[in-house]
């Protein structure tokens, strides 16, 4: 905690108030990870109707999420970020009043909607706050330990509101309290963040590209986003200009009417070869997360046999080792690089989920899916803070659409499949497919995604980044 505080302290204004303000958001979402699922279930929801409705809401993020990574930029990251916080809070009480499977569907609409815009903003909002990388690492993480901290908090508060009857209302107190909690929020970050800088594209200075055609370093003039979308700074280095032989007016012309009639925000998807390595990446991750993630409280009250109030001692528990595994990221990709870093976090969650294939005390089984859990957590938080880094400032907000968009379609397919075998009462053999993704998901990372990141890794010693706030 020492060690964040001191980070703190470094950092901009917009980055420490963004953090501030995280803690209230990992309260809301802490009560209402904990609470949503079993609040179904007491109201009569099966395993595979909890699915459904989170696969219906995936595939609503998945739907939006490219428009919105592309509306983000007109409208503003901050104002997209608190809309979506607003929805988020709706959602939440929308389950809390719902009784009947239309009106939850209806309420997961919103709520993804909501989860959508934040998704698709909040990390290039606070590497905007930023004013190097390793700001932005820092901060990336920061963010991460801030939410899974009062995550826990969120969690333990649950808990004490679950030991209420709920044969009635099922936890729709937690729910109420993770809207009024996210809605709060929402009025404090519109009130505190700062505005996002607009710097004039004549006066910033942009630095040289380090993560070849796929990334790079933020380039604010004009002149240096057009050569970089160009391909030529493999390596970092600018080319000088060069001398062209003219070319017929009639080409040259038919050439930039057909520019203009893409948006610019298509035609660097088109070209841009890293954005679909990475949204590639990004798929694989959701198909494996979840197998296992959203459904934590599922597998502790039929595997385990467990009673919720039990259960939201073991979410408070996964809360503190997300909190360590945050705190433990930056660290651990300083210290050992970029790949020693991703081979460990993913073949040690593949290991994890074949532990969890094995029949086990129910205390073995929980304190085996809270480790998972948390190396889930700081595999999923590497892979995120790196692969954003990477890219260049204006291909960010395109990115965390596509990012989306493929997350969601892998998350809605092993939604789904995870429902089947809840249906069924089969609790084991997700963490075995989990497993065999990971080991996919490992191999496609070393040879696609890694060298887009390890070839900006020189970048990491605190150079100055444009358009910071």
């Amino acid at each position: 905690m020492f060690s964040l505080r001191s980070s703190n302290r470094s950092m901009t204004i917009g980055v420490r108030r963004f953090l501030a303000t995280e803690a209230l958001y990992g309260i809301g979402i802490g009560l209402y990870s904990l609470a949503l699922n079993l609040h179904l279930l007491a109201l009569g929801a099966s395993g595979g109707q909890i699915a459904s409705i989170s696969a219906v809401g995936i595939l609503i993020m998945g739907i939006g999420a490219l428009p919105a990574g592309m509306l983000a930029g007109k409208v503003g990251r901050k104002s997209m970020l608190v809309a979506g916080s607003m929805l988020v809070a709706a959602g939440a009480a929308l389950f809390a009043t719902g009784r009947s499977l239309p009106v939850w569907y209806a309420a997961q609409a919103v709520a993804s909607a909501g989860f959508m815009c934040i998704e698709t903003t909040e990390i290039q909002l606070l590497f905007r706050y930023c004013h190097s990388r390793r700001e932005e690492s820092r901060a990336f993480h920061g963010m991460f330990a801030v939410f899974t901290a009062f995550t826990g908090i969120g969690n333990l508060i649950g808990g004490f509101l679950s030991r209420a009857d709920i044969s009635d209302a099922g936890h729709a107190p937690s729910l109420y309290a993770s809207a009024v909690c996210i809605a709060v929020l929402s009025l404090l970050r519109l009130r505190l963040l700062p505005a996002e800088r607009v710097a004039d594209s004549g006066t910033r200075e942009a630095l040289p590209d380090t993560a070849g055609t796929g990334g790079g370093v933020r380039a604010g003039s004009a002149a240096s986003s057009a050569s970089s979308l160009s391909g030529v700074h493999a390596h970092g280095k600018k080319q000088a200009p060069r001398e062209e032989p003219a070319k017929p007016p009639g080409l040259g012309s038919r050439r930039r009417a057909v520019r203009l009639h893409l948006p610019q925000g298509i035609h660097r998807l088109l070209r841009v070869r890293s954005l679909w390595l990475l949204a590639a990446n990004a798929c694989l991750i959701g198909f494996v997360f979840s197998f296992i993630g959203p459904f934590m409280n599922v597998y502790l009250k039929f595997r385990a046999e467990w009673q919720d109030d039990l259960i939201s001692y073991v979410y408070t528990v996964n809360g503190l080792v997300l909190f360590i595994a945050s705190l433990a990221a930056p660290k651990i990709m300083e210290r050992w690089g970029a790949k020693a870093a991703f081979t460990g976090a993913f073949l040690g969650n593949a290991g994890l989920a074949m532990l969890l294939l094995i029949s086990q005390p129910a205390p073995v089984f929980a304190a085996l899916l809270v480790l998972r859990s948390g190396s889930f957590s700081l595999l999923g938080n590497l892979v995120d803070s790196e692969t954003m880094s990477s890219l260049r400032e204006e291909d960010r907000n395109l990115y965390a659409g596509m990012k989306a968009v493929f997350r969601c379609i892998g998350s809605s397919l092993s939604t789904v499949t995870a429902g089947f075998f809840m249906n069924a009462g089969d609790y084991y053999t997700p963490f075995f497919i989990a497993a065999v993704l990971l080991i996919v998901n490992f191999i496609y990372f070393r040879s696609r995604v890694l060298p887009l990141i390890t070839k900006r890794e020189d970048n990491l010693g605190g150079k100055p980044q444009a358009g910071g706030a």
